[in-house]
């Protein structure tokens, strides 16, 4: 190979270390950038075609070697966009390209990153400090599953959230086998009552008012019969009826526990006759009613225009031997009514749990629910409500103060809401929060993930593009992230210092090469002197 070889030689390695040099400088300039991954550097040493008794040492080539598997330290961040990935893979970005009518126009091309320092932009589009944009996949409201498979810009909107009406109330309690206030009076017998509406007269207590029995009015003008349970009429249906109608100037409505007909002075000679009472209304006064039957919770329900309603759970003792409860709930306020659920009468076995509900036999295991058909509290119309009392939701073990004791009552609806702020949860999800406490997924984060990662293309902004030798992008949404936390940098300062010396004092060998051969030149073209 001789001097020249030599020299040439050592010229490569100097440029070796020079390139290795580089590589240092950019690591430690990087020390503090999130999501960056060092670079380190490998050598490659070429050995001259000789033959095998006279092969020798030759050249030297540097490379770079990425490091994009090695993960950086964790770090907590105050801010709730902020989101780093626990193993390997990479955020899905896109880079936006320009603006159309005010509005962001983003590049097709997919690019990867593990800088999560995301926050919203003005058009709710979440970006990282780089200037690269999120992508995910959007999550459906009505099942929290992922809709979809292939990533998209995501943005979130800050308008209001619409109203949704209350659907099911989820209820669970343990009834006292002896109740504080003993056994809810029975009903009243059936009775036949025929009265006269003159003045400011008002008849009231028609007792056990059920399914096939009758009430009538005699106007002068003709009879009206309503009979409950037939072809859909209901005592409510009497009530509109009587108020609806011109030719009776006459109120009625339920007065504790009972139908209350009011005529004016000027109308009199109003007939009334029939049997029974409201069904499903307590024929006791609020008074006892109150005292003989317990508390049962109170959970707050809304329209479907958001308005709000409170429903009050009362429970009274029916009987023993089987024990058997009846579910009420307040339906008025003003006068306070409190109004019997359909098919809420519980009988319990001898071991505190359900026997039967509404007379229907209940197994081990059964799920128990109630339907409220079109829910009216104080007169704000709630919609079909369903009582899910789950399994083994309600029972009759024994309770030294004799209360209940509700364990659930939750709701699914909720008023409208504004929205207030947006996170990024542990799941990568995406979620909004909004003023009426309402939390939203909208989001899903995916990851992409390669089977050869460190062979990724690397850009500006720590931002990585696959390549041939890389392979294609693997997205999923299955990745292990953390919320209100970043990824550090993989650069060790001490480890960077440890290579700069070693670099250093490599180079300053190899100018050492490069004198010796200049000085065993020098020789050589002294020998003609």
């Amino acid at each position: 190979m001789g001097i020249y070889g030599a020299l040439a030689t050592a010229v490569t390695g100097l440029q070796a270390q020079s390139f290795a040099l580089e590589n240092i400088s950019g690591n430690i300039a990087n020390s503090q950038t999130t999501g960056y991954k060092r670079m380190e550097t490998g050598f490659i040493d070429l050995i001259p075609d000789a033959a095998v008794g006279r092969q020798s040492p030759g050249a030297v080539l540097s490379y770079s070697r990425s490091t994009n598997d090695v993960r950086g330290d964790i770090i907590t961040s105050a801010t709730s966009t902020h989101v780093a990935l626990n193993g390997s893979g990479f955020f899905v970005v896109a880079e936006k390209t320009g603006t159309t009518d005010g509005s962001s126009v983003f590049g097709d091309a997919n690019f990867y990153t593990r800088r999560g320092d995301f926050s919203l932009d003005r058009e709710g589009y979440l970006v990282n400090g780089a200037g690269y944009y999120l992508k995910g996949v959007p999550i459906d409201p009505s099942t929290g599953n992922v809709s979809g498979s292939v990533p998209q810009m995501i943005q979130v909107s800050n308008g209001l959230i619409a109203a949704q009406a209350t659907s099911r109330i989820n209820y669970a309690l343990n009834l006292p086998a002896v109740p504080a206030v003993g056994l809810l009076n029975a009903p009243a017998e059936t009775s036949t009552n025929t009265g006269t509406v003159a003045g400011t007269d008002a008849l009231s207590g028609f007792a056990d008012f059920t399914a096939g029995d009758t009430f009538t009015i005699d106007t002068g003008d003709g009879v009206e019969t309503f009979t409950e349970g037939v072809d859909g009429t209901t005592v409510q249906d009497l009530i509109n009826w009587i108020n609806g109608n011109a030719n009776i100037n006459a109120t009625a409505s339920i007065v504790g526990g009972d139908l209350v007909i009011e005529a004016d002075d000027v109308q009199t000679g109003i007939t009334i006759g029939g049997t029974g009472e409201l069904p499903g209304v307590s024929s006791q006064g609020i008074p006892e009613f109150l005292e003989q039957t317990v508390e049962g919770g109170a959970i707050t329900v809304y329209a479907p225009n958001g308005a709000s309603a409170n429903v009050q759970m009362r429970w009274g003792k029916m009987s023993e031997a089987p024990d058997t409860w009846q579910l009420f709930y307040m339906s008025q306020s003003d006068p306070e009514t409190w109004t019997e659920v359909p098919n809420g009468d519980f009988a319990f076995n001898d071991d505190g749990t359900v026997a039967s509900v509404g007379g229907a036999a209940v197994a081990a295991g059964d799920s128990i629910s109630l339907t409220l058909d079109d829910l009216t509290i104080n007169g704000t119309l709630i919609g079909d409500v369903e009582l899910d009392f789950g399994e083994d939701g309600v029972s009759q073990y024994d309770n030294a103060n004799g209360r209940a004791s509700v364990s659930a009552l939750d709701q699914d609806g909720y008023p409208a809401g504004s929205f207030m702020s947006v996170a990024i949860n542990d799941s990568g999800r995406v979620v909004a929060t909004y003023s009426n406490g309402e939390q939203v997924e909208l989001f899903q984060l995916v990851t992409a993930t390669f089977n050869a990662e460190n062979m990724l293309k690397r850009l500006d902004g720590g931002i990585y593009s696959a390549t041939a030798e890389s392979g294609e992008a693997i997205i999923s949404t299955e990745g292990s992230m953390t919320g209100g936390a970043l990824e550090n940098s993989n650069t060790d300062i001490s480890e960077e210092f440890t290579k700069l010396i070693v670099t250093q004092q490599a180079y300053a060998a190899g100018t050492r090469i490069v004198t010796t051969s200049d000085e065993m030149l020098q020789e050589a073209l002294n020998m003609i002197r």
